[in-house]
């Protein structure tokens, strides 16, 4: 009976390894779609007039795109976690060395400089997910509009942007351990 727990443990290993790999890079992928995006998008209102109102899709499309960067950031952490916590202790369980039982899981973590990169981190993606959708409203509402619609579309893109904000902050992996 001990293989096969042996067995599937492994094969739980591989498989989850596998998807953490390609949620890193669908993941990482989505920087440069929402810099393709928010650029696009920029790009036609800048090409010509009477185009403030397609500033408006930068906070929808943006924020879509960093939401699904979020989520997919935050399984891949859950991945880690498990492989460093749970995986790791049934397999000590099991009569590994515990030092050397998937000792990549926490010594990449143990890095001096690993909390000022991810803090860098994190400002990089505010700045990728949130400061197009910033500057696309600051834009849109210096230009003349008149009447409610423009200022409740523009509020409810300035709520989902700070939203993303304060989602991106809180679901921030700063710690070593």
């Amino acid at each position: 009976m001990s293989n096969i727990v042996d067995d599937i443990l492994r094969v739980e290993y591989e498989r989850l390894k596998e998807e953490q790999i390609r949620r890193i890079g669908f993941r990482d992928n989505l920087i440069y779609v929402s810099l393709a995006v928010s650029g696009a998008i920029f790009a036609y209102y800048f090409g010509g007039h009477n185009r403030a109102y397609s500033l408006l899709m930068v906070p929808f499309a943006v924020s879509v795109l960093g939401w699904t960067y979020l989520v997919n950031d935050e399984k891949i952490s859950a991945i880690g976690k498990y492989f460093r916590e749970d995986l790791r202790a049934e397999l000590v369980v099991r009569g590994c060395a515990e030092t050397s039982t998937l000792a990549w899981e926490t010594f990449h973590r143990s890095d001096p400089d690993r909390v000022w990169r991810k803090r860098a981190q994190t400002a990089v993606d505010l700045f990728t997910f949130c400061a197009p959708s910033v500057a696309a409203l600051v834009v849109f509402l210096t230009d003349d509009h008149r009447g409610i619609l423009p200022w409740v579309f523009s509020s409810v893109a300035l709520l989902i942007t700070a939203l993303l904000v304060f989602s991106f902050w809180r679901f921030a992996d700063h710690g070593r351990g």
